[in-house]
């Protein structure tokens, strides 16, 4: 039979996992004690979603709870599920590829790369892009990805009879989100506009790189180094964002006079590893690639959909590039975002340059770097154990306290160890310093404070720190100046093991 339910939710934008997710559902069936009323009434909700990228029965998962009835009227029946809790367990942060690559040179074993190093390194995938769902149910689980789809089947559950048990009833309403790992604002209200970021024209924007707009909002300017590693996301095609044609990434080299050195263009299609126009209902419509000069440099331009010229290969090599463009296109070359405008910059050779990579509010990763004073402070703890210094074995066949006996217990040549460390555990503090910043730069570092994941990238590794300190003096908008912050940090995965004696 139908069931009697109305509900009422955000089923035709996109959902962040911690925004208000609320669903107001009623009902028009009668409720003990009205008359002929059902008994032990509930609303039920059954959700579903993927846990690998490969959609089948075996690899999707549902959760049931229930809600009971909060406010009736005469005629109707309501209640209120806060979805947020449910979504928070489902996606998280994504510190990897999503999908399994192998070493070259014949080792087999397959792993999931470093996210921020996109394309994958090593054979079996491309993996120019890559979704939103990392398909791991070892080792690697509490980071399962940051977008998945749910299908939400609300249901009534009652018993017909006072003593009887409470069933399912009828068939479902259904509702379809497409949800992703963000951070909810007071200011998003209960539905937040994703208008500007779906790709459907030459204003509107990706997920991240998005500190620097120009005065007109088209181009958003970013300074990274000749050698850095850098990502972006975007909302690909769906079923809620059909209009979109996010058809390639298309790149422009430049010189610093602004005469073009090169394009190179990468298709959005399955072979290169995301989705377009097809498959439009699962996490492919999150989608990540690589966008720094390391990166780019990995593709291969003998690969379909990839064409042009790599970074190192344009005339003068990679160190005659300046500055360069991305941008999305449909197949019509009709743009599709804003300029992301690249500048290249040297750093300063007296200080270290660290470059520090944190998870944005949409859940794309953001980047800083920080080329002022960097001071790693190495913090030992040690437990003790005061054990004797006589040799009391040796002891035994002694007579007399005869100095030249004596020492057979107690030897002059050997080191005493009266006092042993036990245990021994160490931990490395660093101090980072940011040059003065502007409103931009502010906005950075406010958003890195509030990231649930911040990586300090060594090359092509990433290490995941704890930012410690937890307050800092943030910069009115009508307040002149700029403002210095000094960043204290931990490892979240401590360098040096405890040592046990």
């Amino acid at each position: 039979m139908a069931n009697n339910l109305t509900v009422t939710m955000n089923d035709d934008n996109f959902n962040i996992s911690t925004g208000t997710n609320v669903v107001y559902i009623n009902t028009t069936t009668p409720i003990f004690p009205q008359a002929s009323g059902k008994y032990k009434y509930r609303f039920l909700l059954e959700l579903s979603y993927n846990t690998d990228t490969a959609v089948s029965a075996s690899s999707s998962k549902t959760i049931s709870f229930t809600q009971q009835v909060s406010y009736q009227t005469l005629l109707s029946s309501y209640a209120t599920f806060d979805l947020s809790q449910i979504y928070q367990t489902i996606v998280t942060p994504q510190i990897t590829n999503a999908t399994l690559v192998r070493k070259s040179g014949g080792i087999t074993q397959e792993f999931y790369d470093n996210i921020h190093l996109l394309p994958s390194q090593g054979t079996g995938s491309n993996n120019y892009f890559t979704p939103g769902l990392v398909e791991d149910s070892q080792g690697m689980e509490a980071f399962m990805g940051v977008a998945n789809v749910m299908t939400l089947n609300f249901y009534e559950m009652y018993s017909d009879t006072e003593d009887g048990v409470p069933v399912k009833q009828g068939t479902s309403d259904e509702v379809k989100v497409f949800m992703f790992w963000g951070r909810g604002q007071e200011e998003d209200g209960v539905i937040f506009d994703f208008t500007p970021y779906k790709l459907t024209g030459s204003t509107k924007k990706l997920l991240s790189s998005n500190y620097n707009l120009s005065s007109s909002d088209t181009i958003s300017n970013i300074d990274i180094g000749l050698n850095d590693y850098h990502t972006l996301a975007f909302l690909n095609v769906c079923e809620i964002n059909q209009t979109a044609e996010p058809f390639k990434v298309v790149v422009e080299y430049y010189t610093s006079g602004g005469y073009i050195l090169g394009t190179l263009e990468i298709e959005n299609n399955t072979t290169n590893g995301g989705k377009y126009l097809t498959n439009t209902d699962n996490e492919y419509f999150y989608l990540y690639f690589g966008a720094g000069l390391e990166n780019l440099q990995k593709l291969d331009t003998s690969d379909t959909g990839v064409t042009g010229t790599l970074p190192d290969s344009v005339g003068g090599g990679r160190s005659a590039i300046k500055s360069y463009s991305i941008i999305i296109k449909n197949s019509s070359d009709a743009e599709r975002s804003i300029i992301y405008n690249f500048n290249v910059v040297s750093y300063c050779n007296q200080y270290d340059v660290s470059r520090l990579s944190y998870m944005n509010r949409f859940g794309a990763w953001e980047y800083i770097n920080l080329n002022k004073e960097r001071t790693d402070e190495l913090n030992v703890k040690k437990e003790y154990l005061t054990s004797p210094l006589i040799n009391q074995r040796s002891l035994q066949n002694l007579v007399s306290f005869d100095p030249t006996t004596i020492n057979t217990a107690y030897p002059l040549n050997n080191a005493k160890q009266g006092k042993t460390a036990t245990s021994v555990s160490s931990e490395i503090t660093t101090t980072m310093f940011t040059d003065y910043l502007d409103d931009a730069g502010i906005e950075q570092i406010k958003d890195m404070m509030m990231s649930p994941q911040i990586h300090l990238l060594d090359g092509e590794n990433a290490k995941a720190l704890i930012l410690e300190k937890t307050s800092f003096r943030m910069k009115r908008e009508k307040n002149r100046g700029l403002y210095q912050y000094e960043l204290k940090f931990k490892f979240a995965n401590p360098k040096f093991r405890t040592t046990l004696g």
